[in-house]
């Protein structure tokens, strides 16, 4: 069985360019870079959340 659902996203023109110059780098799927992506993210996130009493809601969103 198939967790994956389909998600329709729209990305500013930058981000869109960013991506497709990414998964030619790499050898992958848009879709898989956008995972990448999230991915890791969420694990600086995480990292951030196990240092010590970090407020996650002062992180920018850019950086995180």
């Amino acid at each position: 069985m198939n967790s994956r659902k389909p998600m329709q996203l729209r990305l500013p023109q930058e981000l869109k360019e960013w991506i497709k110059a990414e998964s030619d780098r790499n050898g992958n799927s848009q879709n898989s870079e956008v995972i990448r992506a999230i991915r890791a993210a969420k694990d600086r996130r995480s990292a951030l959340g196990s240092i010590g009493n970090i407020n996650m809601n002062q992180c920018d969103n850019a950086r995180c």
